[in-house]
């Protein structure tokens, strides 16, 4: 028998009740308790061997050691005392518990307590009665209107077990025995020692999401309205596709190959679910969930990232999120983000209709928006990452960015597209500014290289290039964190080196010049003193990532590693197409890497010559085209493991027919090439060596004053999807000098064996180690973990 939410002894004193009535409050989830205090009292209350004298005594120190857990608890017990209506602690508008037969569903409910299909061989278990659990509580959001990111507190509670006992008696069979096939309560069996646990066979996940109510937990019909100010769930599992899901609809079979998990030694993985909304008032937290070896994820009262403790019947099969709808009536809208150790595995955008009262005529729909591994397979190959970045449209056609950590959301805010426009105009111009001096007017204007011949620069100039970056790369990053607490906790999740992940939801051409963001805060008239041991740093050791001084920073305090691009690694990979996965290697294996080059003939050609011949020393073999058809016929016979276009970008020009909003790639003298082009090519089979191969892409056009912010990523979307590995671009006009010395030094380290993160961060310094700061103009659209194959 269970006692109180599924522990396995009633409460052996009246402290020990006491705390675990305290864990089911609202106080629980105070923003003032500590984090590690709630862990310590969870761990206190699943120690069956601990007495009475060992309880108290533990209990006090926790209190005395953290003041937020000592005040939590003085208010707790001086709160009034109200005889709950409903579940316990539940508001007084609740159904009563112990009145009454279960209450009528409405119309267009289906009753979910019960599998929708029993395999006749297969006995159900017997239910076993479970207590009722009060909901997390959740905090009131500013109104959307406002536009304001609310600063996000950092914990992660607990899960609700969503099996528990219904309102009126009935409750769900544990579903972890139903869906396994073993008998109730009897746990998988123990790999052999000394043998991994067995791989699974291949297998099918998928996400699902359903708004339920809160206390039958049947899922609310997709065309019913949400009434303003009530309560919801939104269910949330991973595994076989339900007909009740939201995204039912949309999804279709990965045939991915089989998943190796790493959390409780091999077992599976803990995955951490994230919920963000402007209309929704949610829980600002991390929810963890756990993904078996095979099967359907399920919830427990284990610590995320811990092994398992628990028992199959403690388990639930959903995980529950409480929301409560907007007061505004009208579309409402919540973005759910799925991650593992960091990475955005996959996203999808719930939409509803919100109005006074429930009734038909709703629309509730989800889609996915973003994957990364789709199936939710392979997931132990994937590098840890500190912080993921999702950026999509918002309900009102703005740029919604949303930044998490495994703790749970950091910070949200909005660009509408002309504040995006104007971000990039003026990070591109302060580049272009820091390379090059425009003359001239009309058909007679130019650029002036600033450069000198090493393509350097003098003490005194790079001073005054990383002055004016600094500046512009502080009022960035007060657009990302644009309140005090929101830049404290960003500060908090990224103070050291970190990896970062951009995601972009499919088909949205928005960028953001993350490299830029500058977090030592600077004044906008004030001279900018530089530190001393953080240039020391980049002269000595060009792989370091942080200052020796970081802890001596002060206001107006000049840092090359306050830049983002300088201090961490930030990826961009594309979301993945249906039935491919992320790619972690590019080219073929067991083989030098053979390049590819895509060659314009309007650039010097002394410089040219000399630049493939750098290439052609390094590289097993170079194959040079200069002909767009020539090119074609490369790609669909055998495109090598890297391709590389070295000429000019240029926008499209109507008149010659080149409608498209990406620069156009110059080949040879006269011919040029779209992503429709390629687009065209790749309907021949010959283009399947491509799914082989998965060559690495470099853009390397002399190209774009662009303003438009979706210069590259045209080209970025349409490799992709012709299965390139990924794709590096830059984002301004690069003298054919310094685009050949950065291309030599980024092979050479990819040559080498370095993956793409290490090798572009290497390549900036050794730029900025000679007074140079635009290798913060190339970007990568790529895992920064890809490395050459025939390297490893």
């Amino acid at each position: 028998m269970l006692h109180d939410d599924a522990y396995a002894w009633p409460p052996r004193w009246e402290l020990e009740a006491e705390l675990r009535a305290l864990r089911d409050s609202a106080w629980w989830h105070r923003p003032e308790l500590e984090e590690e205090a709630r862990r310590a009292w969870e761990r206190l209350l699943c120690d069956a061997d601990m007495d009475e004298e060992g309880f108290t005594s533990a209990f006090h120190e926790i209190g005395a050691a953290f003041p937020g857990a000592n005040e939590t608890v003085l208010l707790f017990r001086s709160r009034p005392v109200v005889v709950p209506r409903g579940v316990p602690g539940g508001f007084p508008d609740e159904v009563p518990a112990e009145s009454g037969p279960p209450p009528t569903p409405a119309p267009g409910h289906v009753d979910e307590r019960r599998p929708e299909t029993e395999p006749e061989t297969e006995p159900e278990p017997e239910p076993e009665p479970e207590p009722e659990h009060e909901p997390e509580p959740v905090h009131r959001a500013e109104r959307r209107k406002h536009r304001k990111a609310r600063p996000w507190r950092w914990s992660r509670t607990r899960p609700e077990v969503p099996d528990i006992t219904q309102p009126w008696g009935a409750s769900l069979p544990p579903w972890t025995e139903h869906a396994t096939g073993r008998a109730p309560g009897t746990a998988a069996p123990e790999p052999a020692p000394g043998r991994a646990p067995a791989r699974p066979a291949e297998e099918e996940r998928f996400l699902n999401l359903a708004v339920v109510w809160p206390l039958s937990r049947e899922a609310v019909p997709e065309d019913r309205v949400l009434a303003s100010g009530s309560r919801y769930e939104l269910r949330v599992d991973i595994g076989d596709l339900s007909p009740k899901s939201l995204l039912a609809g949309q999804a279709t079979s990965f045939p991915e190959g089989p998943l190796a998990h790493a959390d409780d030694e091999g077992r599976g993985d803990w995955l951490d679910v994230t919920v963000i909304s402007e209309d929704f008032v949610l829980p600002a937290v991390a929810h963890p969930l756990f993904l078996p070896l095979k099967g359907g994820s399920w919830v427990c009262p284990c610590g995320p990232g811990e092994r398992h403790a628990c028992e199959p019947r403690h388990r639930g099969r959903y995980l529950h999120i409480p929301f409560t709808a907007p007061e505004t009536p009208g579309p409402a809208r919540m973005r759910v983000h799925v991650a593992y150790r960091g990475n955005q595995l996959q996203s999808a955008s719930l939409t509803a209709v919100v109005a006074a009262r429930e009734s038909a005529g709703g629309a509730t729909t989800a889609v996915v928006d973003y994957t990364l591994t789709p199936g939710f397979t392979d997931l132990a190959e994937l590098p840890a990452r500190t912080a993921g970045v999702r950026i999509g449209r918002g309900g009102d056609g703005t740029m919604t960015v949303d930044v998490t950590s495994q703790h749970g959301p950091v910070a949200t805010f909005w660009l509408g597209d002309h504040q995006v426009r104007d971000v990039l105009e003026k990070a591109r111009a302060a580049l272009l500014d820091c390379h090059a001096l425009r003359t001239g007017e009309g058909e007679n204007r130019g650029l002036e290289n600033l450069l000198d011949q090493d393509n350097g620069k003098s003490p005194e100039a790079l001073l005054h290039d990383m002055t004016k970056l600094a500046r512009l790369g502080w009022s960035f990053f007060q657009l990302v964190a644009r309140g005090r607490t929101e830049r404290a906790a960003l500060m908090r999740v990224l103070r050291e080196p970190a990896q970062i992940q951009i995601c972009r939801e499919e088909h949205q051409y928005l960028v953001f010049p993350w490299g830029l963001l500058y977090d030592i805060p600077v004044e906008s008239r004030a001279q900018l003193v530089p530190c001393g041991p953080g240039w020391e740093q980049v002269k000595r050791d060009t792989t370091a990532r942080c200052c020796p001084a970081e802890g001596r920073h002060t206001l107006n305090t000049l840092c090359p590693y306050g830049f983002w691009g300088y201090r961490h690694f930030i990826e961009h990979p594309p979301s993945v197409p249906r039935g491919r996965r992320l790619r972690l290697t590019a080219g073929r294996e067991g083989a030098a890497p053979v390049l590819t080059v895509a060659r314009g003939n309007r650039l010097d050609r002394r410089l040219s010559d000399r630049h493939i011949a750098t290439l052609r020393s390094r590289f097993r073999w170079v194959n040079v085209y200069d002909y767009s058809a020539a090119l074609r016929q490369a790609f669909i016979g055998d495109p090598g493991d890297c391709v590389y276009f070295y000429g000019h970008g240029r926008r499209p020009r109507a008149a010659d027919g080149e409608f498209s909003s990406a620069t156009v790639l110059e080949i040879g003298r006269t011919d040029r090439i779209l992503p429709q082009d390629l687009k065209a090519w790749a309907v021949d089979e010959g283009w399947d060596r491509w799914d082989e191969l998965a060559p690495l892409v470099f853009l390397n056009g002399c190209h774009t004053a662009d303003r438009d912010p979706a210069s590259w990523l045209g080209f970025v979307d349409t490799f992709t999807e012709l299965h390139a590995s990924g794709v590096i671009g830059t984002e301004i006009t690069v003298d054919q000098a310094l685009a050949s010395e950065f291309a030599e030094l980024f092979w050479e380290a990819l040559l080498a064996g370095q993956e793409v993160g290490p090798a572009l961060h290497g390549v900036r310094m050794r730029l900025l180690r000679k007074g140079n700061v635009l290798g913060l103009a190339y970007t990568a659209y790529c895992s920064a973990a890809l490395r050459l194959r025939g390297t490893v």
